[in-house]
């Protein structure tokens, strides 16, 4: 069965394109020097370089998200991990730890599988927590930005949580974002049928897609 991430991946994402092409960009510009002469295989490096630069941004970058992801999650679940010695990094969990104590929030869960029988899709919520005694799922993101899809990935989570747990009553949707440049944002949302209805449409289109993709196979 699809999973919602994979689902999710049939909208797309312009920022992440505009992002890329701006990596390579910079790299070109900043390799070029006028009036300077090149041969072929100078050329030729800064060009293959040049192509590879949005990726090699994306894993310097992808290492210090994953980490604090990975710290914030080991918190969570009560692992009690040791306070980072980096200081964007200790930024980063200092701020959540804040954001926590400040809005009492408490966390029940993390990690959960979610499997939702009346749309066969699956998942994995990062967390559920009460804020001021309200119950709320949400996702952990280490993104520059709080994204759309963001929302209808937790809707999706919400929707296959509460087919399993009728008792578990809801009231918003939540996103947790700690940038990688030690930036903390949180941001809640109670529009559930505007972001469940935008998830069950990707969900369409990707069976469709899916669909046409076999046929084709087949043929």
């Amino acid at each position: 069965m699809p999973s919602v991430t994979t689902i999710l991946s049939v909208i797309a994402k312009p920022t992440l394109i505009n992002w890329a092409a701006n990596m390579s960009a910079d790299y070109f510009k900043s390799q070029i020097e006028p009036g300077k002469s090149y041969d072929e295989i100078q050329l030729n490096t800064i060009w293959k370089d040049a192509k590879s630069a949005h990726y090699k941004k994306k894993v310097e970058t992808g290492d210090i998200g994953s980490f604090v992801h990975q710290w914030v999650e080991d918190y969570i679940k009560g692992k009690k991990p040791a306070p980072p010695v980096n200081d964007q990094l200790r930024e980063s969990t200092e701020q959540f730890m804040e954001w926590q104590k400040k809005h009492k929030v408490k966390f029940l869960a993390s990690e959960q599988v979610v499997y939702s029988k009346e749309y066969n899709y699956c998942g994995t919520l990062d967390f559920i927590c009460t804020i001021g005694g309200r119950l709320v799922l949400g996702d952990l993101k280490t993104s520059s930005g709080i994204y759309n899809e963001y929302w209808l990935q937790t809707a999706a989570y919400r929707q296959a949580r509460s087919e399993e747990f009728v008792e578990e009553k809801y009231v918003g949707q939540a996103i947790i974002r700690i940038g990688r440049d030690g930036s903390f944002e949180f941001v809640e949302s109670d529009d559930y049928d505007t972001h469940i209805s935008g998830f069950l449409a990707a969900l369409k289109l990707h069976g469709v897609l899916d669909t046409l993709k076999n046929n084709a196979i087949n043929s």
